[in-house]
This record gives structure tokens, sequence and C-alpha cells, in this order.
């Protein structure tokens, strides 16, 4: 049995016969019903059928709704932005969630299979008795109530999910059963239960090209790669293919429990649990330390003498906003295509080390994470006036990382191998051919005569682990414990009910926890050849990289026939672990794993928050005139437990904080006309910092990541404070149809803003020994890489957070249509099944949260050459927020048949979703640019029998790109992103 809707019925014919709206009309008609009479600004859809929303993931379904965009990784939603902002709640059944992190927004979209979900609410301007800590909006998800059915349920649904970048059918299984009963005596009694298990395998490839690497062409000795009539261009720094598959293996179940022991009392119980296993296998193929053969860096004794670079093109830098003004950097030459040839002989190379250097890199890193969502209440009718409510709710998230990363150094038989102290180092020359033309490809240069052989790449002999690999398990404990009391008193019967109908009052306790345990084990390496592990002892782990990277992209170059250590084979961590240690023995090594799995005293932290919250709000209704006004009153206790460092000596040290905000809450609807509302609010909310940015702790890049930061919280942050103006005008013109207009303003004070102390690198080289004293801050485990000569322990960049001055303000409009052709049956026939809905939004900032000079010595060096020598930025920047945006749907309903074709687009917008990078920013010291972008999704169902519907889902039907900007849309691209298609495809029967 389907559930009880709110769907209208229309007219047939003079005798009253009706058409019941069903499937995708009926959720349309249930939301706008829903919406219409709500006094407060909130978007709902509902499912089209048991377990079938919109779409297949849950970020999918939200982005139907207006004012909301996505972003996605690997191709799949994983981040939910409402008007501009990701600082969003994230409930169940109105409890709030918490994630797999240690941030605020609640459960991670990809945890949550839409199956479970009954429907879903967005409330954009909030009551009082709504819980603070959302600057964008909260997003409710509902589960099926049991005393809401009509009659039994039962229901199955079973799919298979194909992609275009990987092989093989992955699985999903669906279903839910539920029933309610009542006695004579009028007592009710009900449950459901509904669970999914779901796998997926989504690939990405994200090659990035770092150009901040600039060669002067008008010094005395210019390098000879110069073209005719150019005084500098933009060689080459870093090339990096990158491929990443995720896997899913996801398990939901939710379950309800209602019963109505008399007709005053109403208790119930809620708990979804989702288990969450994540596995990455990622490659990455670098070429390494090819600056020390062009630009700045050129190590050649000749500048020049080892590249031949044979295209060129102009392009723009890019624009970025800036102390004075707008800074547009102008336009500049670009290499595109040319060889890298090795380096040779020391007396040749004035320390090249004989690059460039050709590495594998393995990612497989996974996440498993178990969340449990528990809700325990009644509602009380003590009088026909004065109702009471009662709710302890409880949400937990335990997650656990292992990860087991390795990268190989492939040693080139036919090239030199410079020396290290009174050995030879861990690394050699490889040549290249690159064509960055039309994308970012590169290959071995087979025509180059030190090239390796395609037998010498696959030979594991020719590699040695580069430095130490990844060896850690980090654990992140989140729990949100609340009670809360409410009460409602009607004043229907009293004189006041005129214009006041209710007054609400409430207090809810709650206690927040969010724990940091970073676990790795103590590693042991060298940067020089006869310390290191060569791979031949580990054969059993090495397979060839995915061989699909040139076709996937479309790039005239990529590489493949190289060994990696396979991330499939090491998902047994120890196992794996045990293979490398005892292959180092048997070459004569020490282990390269020293210990188990041991705790980060430095990274570790514990935070407890205790919040006390008390509300009240009076409700009114005037006629055409109806709403509610509130205040909201919130204190917040915090204890941060961090380690200290006193002679080398850890000591757990407790900081203490607290604060207090006030928010009123004012929510208006009028009436205009019978088919027309106008609504208007104004509500004031705080954002609190993540976890990771008010501890004491901080984390240090690891061996190989010298071009990461060191990032360190503030414990004396304070929440970022919001103020909220909507208006809106909602005409609903016919049956189950609206046209919507909205208005919006955000102010926002102190935003949080990252900056990065970077180290000084003059010469091509940073401080490797503390202190600091020209910048950064010393990371003891991190090899200097291309800023030394092998040593461990190096400046890199100490990146925090702070609050920035001033306010920022969003301003936006939100235009919506919803219509469809039912009411025009006797005249269209089988065309009144059509039908559409579609959204536009407009959204601006005016960020003035000041700026702060450019972080970063090469890039600086290019912006001075280009007529700014002091380069400044916001000092915060509102990331993933694009200025336009808009969504169109089209669908059919009838005779069984249920189409859609869905077109979703959004413009360009800031990012810190940089891959292969351990920094936020790009290579030029801004946040990077995602490109403007659209997608395309379809789905098809059709009722073959009585409860039994086949139905196929697209995702992504044009394989969109996804590439990045350095510093503006269009400008000089820092990441390419190619994702894939996926279909689903299954059938349903309900009985």
């Amino acid at each position: 049995m389907m559930l009880a809707t709110a769907a209208s019925a229309q007219d047939a014919d003079s005798e009253g016969d009706v058409v019941i709206a069903t499937g995708i009309r009926a959720s349309l008609e249930n939301a706008l019903v829903e919406k219409r009479e709500a006094d407060s600004l909130v978007e709902v859809i509902f499912a089209e059928d048991i377990g079938k929303l919109p779409d297949q993931n849950l970020a999918e379904v939200l982005e139907n709704i207006t004012g909301i965009q996505i972003t996605r990784t690997e191709g799949v939603g994983t981040g939910v932005q409402i008007r501009g902002s990701d600082q969003n709640l994230i409930q169940f059944n109105g409890v709030t969630t918490v994630g797999a992190g240690n941030g605020r927004g609640g459960i991670n979209f990809t945890d949550v299979n839409p199956a479970i979900i009954a429907g879903l609410e967005v409330i954009k301007a909030p009551e009082a008795q709504h819980i603070e800590g959302a600057v964008g909006g909260t997003i409710n998800l509902r589960t099926i109530r049991p005393l809401d059915l009509k009659g039994p349920l039962a229901s199955v649904r079973i799919q298979g999910e194909d992609s275009s970048l990987t092989s093989g059918i992955s699985p999903r299984v669906s279903g839910a059963l539920g029933n309610n009963w009542e006695n004579a005596k009028g007592q009710e009694i009900g449950f459901v239960m509904s669970g999914s298990y779901t796998e997926s395998e989504n690939t990405a490839f994200r090659p990035r090209l770092d150009r901040d690497n600039l060669t002067d062409c008008t010094v005395a000795v210019p390098s000879t790669a110069c073209p005719s009539g150019v005084d500098r261009f933009l060689g080459v720094q870093f090339l990096n293919q990158v491929q990443r598959t995720q896997e899913f293996e996801t398990l939901n179940l939710a379950g309800s429990f209602e019963a109505k022991p008399t007709d005053d009392l109403r208790i119930f119980a809620d708990i979804v649990y989702n288990d969450q296993q994540q596995s990455l296998s990622g490659s990455r193929v670098q070429a390494s330390n090819v600056s020390r053969l062009n630009g700045s860096g050129d190590r050649a004794v000749v500048p020049g003498g080892n590249i031949n670079f044979t295209g060129f093109e102009t392009v723009n830098i890019g624009s970025a906003i800036g102390e004075n003004g707008t800074q547009n950097f102008g336009d500049i030459a670009i290499v595109t295509q040319g060889t890298f040839t090795p380096l040779q002989a020391d007396a040749q190379v004035n320390d090249g080390r004989g690059a460039p250097f050709f590495r594998v890199g393995s990612d497989a890193g996974s996440r498993f994470t178990e969340t449990t969502t528990v809700r325990l209440g009644g509602e009380w009718e003590a009088t026909e006036a004065l109702t009471v409510n009662a709710e302890f709710a409880r949400s937990s998230s335990d997650t656990v990382n292992p990860n087991l990363s390795v990268n190989l150094n492939f040693i080139n038989p036919n090239s030199f191998i410079a020396p290290s102290g009174d050995g030879l180092r861990d690394e050699n020359g490889t040549p290249i051919i690159f064509d960055l033309s039309n994308g970012f490809g590169f290959d071995v240069n087979f025509a180059d005569p030190f090239a390796p052989s395609e037998a010498d790449l696959l030979d594991p002999n020719n590699y040695v682990f580069d430095g130490t690999p990844t060896y850690s398990g980090d654990i992140r404990e989140n729990a949100d414990r609340a009670f809360r009391l409410d009460g409602s008193y009607d004043f229907s019967e009293t004189g006041l009910s005129d214009f006041l109908t209710s007054v609400e009052v409430g207090v809810r306790f709650g206690e927040r926890s969010s724990l940091r345990d970073d676990r790795d084990a103590q590693r042991s390496g060298s940067s020089r050849l006869e310390g290191s592990l060569n791979a031949g002892g580990i054969s059993q782990l090495l397979s060839e990289i995915p061989d699909n990277f040139a076709s996937g992209t479309g790039n005239a170059l990529a590489v493949d026939g190289v060994l990696q250590v396979d991330p499939n084979l090491t998902r047994n961590t120890r196992e794996a672990v045990a293979t490398i240690n005892a292959a180092a023995a048997a070459q004569g090594l020490g282990p390269i794993f020293r210990s188990d799995l041991i705790s980060d005293d430095a990274a570790f932290f514990d935070i407890t928050e205790d919040t006390l919250a008390i509300y009240g709000q009076a409700n009114f209704d005037l006629g055409r005139i109806r709403g509610n006004a509130g205040l909201r009153y919130i204190d917040t206790q915090l204890e941060s437990t961090a380690n200290q460092f006193t002679n080398g000596v850890a000591t757990l040290v407790t900081v203490d904080s607290s604060y207090d905000h006030f928010l009123p809450r004012v929510n208006v609807a009028i009436d205009v006309t019978e088919d027309v509302v106008l609504r208007g609010s104004y509500t004031e909310d705080i954002r609190r910092p993540d976890f990771t940015a008010i501890t004491a702790a901080r984390t240090f890049p690891d061996f190989g990541g010298v071009n990461g930061n060191s990032v360190g919280g503030n414990p004396f942050l304070v929440p970022e404070e919001v103020q909220n103006l909507d208006a809106s005008l909602d005409w609903y013109f016919a049956p189950e149809a609206v046209f919507s207009v909205g208005v919006f303003r955000k102010e926002r004070d102190g935003l949080f803003g990252a900056v990065v102390d970077t180290p000084d690198e003059t010469g091509g080289v940073r401080d490797t020994t503390a202190p600091c004293e020209n910048g950064g801050i010393f990371s003891p485990g991190t090899e200097a890489g291309i800023f030394g000569n092998g040593e461990v322990g190096v400046c890199v960049g100490n990146q925090s957070t702070f609050n920035s001055d001033n306010s920022t303000t969003q301003e936006g409009i939100e235009v919506a249509v919803q219509y469809n052709l039912s009411a025009w049956e006797d005249q269209l026939g089988f065309a009144s099944g059509f039908g559409m809905t579609a959204n536009y939004t407009y959204q601006d900032e005016k960020n003035n949260t000041g700026f702060v000079p450019v972080s970063g010595n090469r890039n600086n060096v290019i912006f001075g050459a280009q007529g700014f020598p002091n380069a400044t930025r916001e000092a915060a920047t509102l990331l993933n927020l694009s200025n336009h945006a808009y969504n169109l749907t089209g669908y059919y309903e009838k005779y069984g048949l249920s189409a859609r074709l869905r077109y979703t687009w959004r413009d360009s917008f800031a990012t810190s979703n940089l891959p292969g990078t351990g920094s936020v920013f790009t290579p030029f010291g801004f946040r990077g640019i995602q490109e403007s972008r659209g997608q395309l999704n379809g789905s098809v169902s059709y009722e073959v029998l009585d409860g039994l519907t086949l139905q196929v889902d697209a995702i992504n039907l044009t394989e969109a790109s996804s590439d990045v900007y350095c510093l503006s849309d269009g400008g000089l691209k820092c990441y390419q992103g190619i994702t894939d298609r996926r279909v689903v495809f299954g059938a349903s029967y309900t009985f």
C-alpha cells in the first residue's frame, strides 16, 4: 500500500469522477501543499514511490531545489551549498547528525542512500524553535511515519550500476516493510523498517600541471628555449597524471515505532544506522624536478640545454580582487609542447641531480564509518490547550581511515645517477615528452637516447621506495547528545485567538564531542639508493597502472605500462606491512615500518561542547496575515584538550572558553489573494568553527609533503554571526503549479579565513634547521625534496584560521516555476502527461574581510614581472559560491510510463578541492576556481504489471568536465577533471 498523500484531485467530468495524481505529479503536488501552508520559507521534496526520490544520490536530490548547488568528488555529489554556503545543518527527523570528520555539517551525503528517505525539507528561514548553527539552511531528512500508513507496506527494489570508466556492474538492493494496527479501544501502534545495501564504483581523472616557473628571456645569458620576440614565458614546474577510483559499500537501516496508547498521548522511537566502507584506488604518475631543467631553477650549465620546447601560446594568467582593486595579471607566453632530456654527469648539471625524475604513487586511503542516530520521545496533550513534548536524541559517528600509500621511484638503467654523500641518490632521470595544448598529457620519450625500454618500465627491480611510505589508521569520534522539552499553549478557546494562535516555549540541553587521534607507524627510509627498498622484493604487491587514461581524458599523451603498489592488494594493511618489512630484511635493510600504529601527540585533540538553548515563540494569525516571532538564547561552554610540549615531552592541557548569543527570528506570510502568498522574514544565526579550527593541536606534512602546510588551530576563534533577510512571492496560478520570486540578503560577521606563513625559498632552497626565522614552521618528519639535498626536516608553510574583520554580505534572487498539462487531458490526450519544473538563482557577495599578501615565492616572481610586485588576496573567501545557477527539468507521466530529463548548470566558484596537493591554495597562492559546469541526468520507468516497475537512471550523460583554473575562470588552468557517466537499471515491486 502507498503512504497517505495530499495529492490534489481534479474533476474529470460532470459526474464527479476524479483523476488522482501519482508518481512525479504526486510528489511535486505534496511538496507544493506543504510549502504553501508553511509560515516560514521551506522547500520540500517527497519520494515518488517507496524508496524512490528523484535521484540516486542524496546531494543530487537536493540539487532540484531552488537556491541549492552541489559540489562533486569523482563525479559524485558530496557537498551541498544552500545560497552559496556549505555551513548547513543535516538532520534525521529533526535530530542533528554528526559526520565522519571533525566538521560541523553532519552526516556525509554519500553515507545515506535516498532509498530510506520518504522526503526532505530545507529550512531557509528558521523559527525560534529550530536549532542554531546554519548559515545557508537546515536539511531535515524524513523517514516514513508508521501511523501515516493506510495499510500494510512491503516493497523491494533491485538495481545495478555501470560506470563508463570502470568495468563490471555494482549491485543495489533496498526494501521497506511496515504496518499499523488499531484495536477496539482506539489504541494505535505501528512500525516501519527500511534498508538498503549499495555498491558503487566511480572513477575520475584529475591531471595536475604546475606552471609557477618563470623563464626570464632578458637576462645576460637567456635560456636556449626562449622563443623569438618573447621577454618571458612560463615553463613547467611539475607534471602529475592522477587517476582516482572510489569504491563505496554502504549499508543503511532505518526503523520507526509509533504508538498512541490514549487519545492524548503519542510515543515514538526512531533509529537510523549507516555503515559506509569507502576505499580509494588512486594512481599518480609524476614527472618531478623538471623545474631543474627550465625556468628559475634551471641547473644546466647552458640554460635550456636539456630541453626542447617546440610549442608556445599566449594566454591570460587571470585576475583576482586585491587591496587596490582588480589585479589583472595580463597575458604571458606558456610552453605547450616539448621534451625534457635527463641531466647527466655532475660536471654538466650544477646540482641538477640527474632530473627529471619519474615517480609512480599509489593512494589507498579508506574510510570506514559507522553512524547511528536515535530519537526517543513522546507528545502529551495535557489539556485541550496545552501540549508537552519531550525528546532524547543521540547521534554518533565512529570513523577509521586506514591508509597504506607508497611512492615508487623509477631508476632508469640508461641514465646517470647523481651522487649523494658517499652513495647515490634514490632517483634519476627519465626523458619526458609533453603536450599541453589540449589537456595535460605527458609520457616517457622513448625516442630519447637515454630512454628506458618498455620492458625496463615493467621490471620491478628498476623501482625503489621513495623515502618513507604512509601507513596510518586515523580515528575520528563524534557524538551529539541532546534532551529537549517543548510546550505549546493553544489560544483558540480564548479571547486572544483573533490574533494569537499559540505560544511555544522550550529548552534544549546538548553535549557535542569530537576527537581526533591520528595514528601512524614509525617509519624509516632513505634518499640514497643503497638504503632504499628495491620493489623486486614485493613484486606480489605490484601491478600495472590502469591503461585507460588516454582514452578517458582524450589527451594526446598519457603514461601506461608502468608499475605501482596496487591499492587493491594492500587493503589488508597488516599483511602488506609484514610483506614489505620481510622484503627489507631480505635485502639487508632495517624494517621500513618500525612500529605498529601509534598516536601522533601533536595532532591529538578531544573537545567537548555543552550548550543550553532556551526559546520562546508566538504564533499569530490575523486572517490574511500569519506567522511567528520569537527569540532563541544559546549559551556555549567549550573544553578543548590537546598536548603541549616541554622539552619534547607531551602533556595534555585543557583550555576553557565560552560565549552566548541572543537570536531573534520573525517570519510572516500574507495571503494577498487566494492564489498569491507573500512571505518575509528576519532571522539571526551563528556558525561555530569546525573543531579542527579551535584546537591547539597541529598537524604536519608527511615525509613527501614538502609542498603541503602544517595546520594549527586557534582556540580563541568565535562563531560567525549571520543576519538574514528574506522576501518571496508565490503565485499558485493553476492546480499543481506555482511561479515564485524571492530575494535574500545575508550579512556575515567574523567570517573564517585561512592564512599561510610561507618559508623563504631564496635560491630555490629552504631552511632545513629549526627555528624557521625566514617564515614557515619546522616539520621534522618531512624531506626537503627539491628545496634541499635529501635532508629530513624542513621549513614548510604554517597555516592557521582566524576571524576576519568587518562584514561580508551575500545578496541574491531566486526564481522558480512548476507546471504540468494534466488539466488539459480532454484536449491533449496523451500529451497531458507532460510537465516541467525550472529554477534560477543569482547571488553575489561583497567581501569586506580585508586583504593579505599572497604567499609563495615563485608565484610572486611572476606577479612582479607582470607589474604586481605586491600582489594581495582576500583574507577570507566564500568557497563554493556561484553567481548564477539554474535547473531545468522536463517530465512525462502517463499510462504507467514515467520519464524525466534534468539539466543543471552552475557558474564558476572558488574551491579548496585541489587534487594531488596538500594545500588549499593553487601554486599561484589563490583559491582555485572551478569552471562553469552543466550536467544532464535522465530517468525512465515503466509499470509493466501492477506493482512491478522497471527503471533506468543515467547520471552525467554528456560526461561533463570539471576543470580548475589557477586564478579565475577562463585563465591559466591548474587541474583537469574528467568524470564518468553512470547508468543505474533495475526493477521494483510493491506488494
